[in-house]
């Protein structure tokens, strides 16, 4: 009977069952932890929350989600697997100093100059050592040899000189500033205004009958330096060393040089300016100008002004190797090269006020004096032009 009993219950209470799920349909009932299975890792945060985020980090920028992960041993997992490059980050996540990027060092426009400026002075020079035989001038050989220049009164047109000696302004002025120094110590008046209201030479200041930069270009020959002292009112007598000797240029340097001054330090005997080669005094570049302004007769030397200081000091040259380096042939033109003195032209009461000038290769007898109307006719315009 209590087997009977059993087995009724136990079909009334299936028969329940399936009745009730025939006639009521109901939901299936999922568990929470199944739907959390389903619907992914995401879920398991509510949605807005701290690790949601940093999830959703980690899934646009893993080393990011590495970095702002919070303290634990997900976290140093993380970070493990990041690139090596680690970011100190504090505990909200945030970066404490910039990372230790391994780049090329940035080179900035003080580097770049100081390096330039490095690499072009390794081009340059700075002054060159005169030779042995040749003293400067503030050396002790060269202060005895100017004692003795002015025990002798061999110093007659240094003074004038020295007050007007400059530097040249290019490397290849230097018959221009040899020019313009001379004039302004034989007190030649320019007749045109300097700067302000003074009246003085300079480079710039010098005419010519062809623009400066043609002589900064190609630098001046010997019969273009005495046309231009011409043509800036000066009388100019060149004498090459080939069609004269040795005699004459030391005649016409005790002339310039020797001999007691008394006219208030005008230049009565003129400047003489010598054309010499320097390789054959033993110097580095080749043609020159310089003016002469001493000599020591016992020594038989006499004081150059070089204009180029950058280069040489005013130095003592032998008088016998100054001729050398002037007899020396120009290969541009196959002559040789030679000495100039410059004188004031003499005063003449039926004188123009503005005279005509000759251009550099015109010798004196070839400048006569034309009427304005031929002058500025096509075939004279060549040769002639007023001032």
């Amino acid at each position: 009977k209590k087997r009977t009993l059993t087995d009724a219950l136990a079909r009334g209470s299936a028969f329940n069952h399936t009745k009730s799920s025939l006639s009521t349909p109901s939901k299936p009932s999922v568990s929470k932890k199944s739907s959390c299975a389903l619907a992914g890792p995401e879920s398991a945060f509510k949605v807005g929350s701290v690790h949601s985020r940093q999830l959703y980090r980690q899934r646009l920028s893993p080393r990011r989600a590495a970095c702002n992960s919070p303290p634990g041993n997900s976290g140093r997992r993380r970070i493990a697997a990041a690139p090596r490059r680690r970011r100190a980050c504090s505990k909200r996540g945030r970066r404490l100093f910039p990372p230790i990027a391994h780049r090329r060092p940035v080179h900035t426009m003080a580097g770049t100059s100081s390096r330039l400026a490095r690499r072009s002075l390794s081009q340059t020079f700075y002054r060159r050592p005169l030779p042995r035989h040749l003293p400067a001038l503030s050396s002790p050989a060269g202060r005895v040899l100017f004692k003795e220049a002015l025990a002798s009164n061999g110093l007659k047109s240094y003074f004038a000189l020295a007050e007007t000696y400059e530097t040249q302004s290019e490397p290849s002025f230097c018959g221009i500033t040899t020019l313009s120094m001379s004039l302004n110590a034989l007190g030649v008046d320019p007749r045109r205004r300097w700067k302000g209201v003074w009246r003085w030479y300079t480079d710039a200041m010098l005419e010519s009958h062809v623009p400066l930069e043609t002589f900064e270009r190609d630098g001046m020959s010997f019969d273009e330096f005495a046309g231009v002292a011409r043509w800036n009112g000066a009388e100019a007598r060149p004498i090459r060393a080939g069609e004269s000797d040795i005699e004459t240029f030391r005649e016409a340097v005790e002339k310039a040089c020797v001999g007691e001054d008394e006219s208030d330090g005008e230049l009565e005997d003129g400047v003489l300016v010598a054309s010499y080669n320097r390789s054959v005094l033993g110097q580095t570049g080749e043609g020159h100008f310089s003016p002469v302004a001493g000599l020591a007769p016992s020594s038989d030397m006499v004081l150059v002004l070089d204009t180029a200081r950058f280069k040489y000091p005013p130095h003592w040259v032998p008088t016998d190797l100054l001729w050398e380096a002037m007899a020396d042939i120009n290969p541009w033109n196959g002559k040789s090269r030679g000495y100039v003195s410059l004188n004031v032209p003499s005063k003449k009461e039926d004188a123009l006020e503005c005279p005509t000038k000759v251009l550099a290769w015109a010798p004196d007898h070839a400048a006569p004096k034309l009427p304005r109307e031929a002058l500025r006719s096509e075939s004279s315009r060549v040769a002639y032009s007023l001032g």
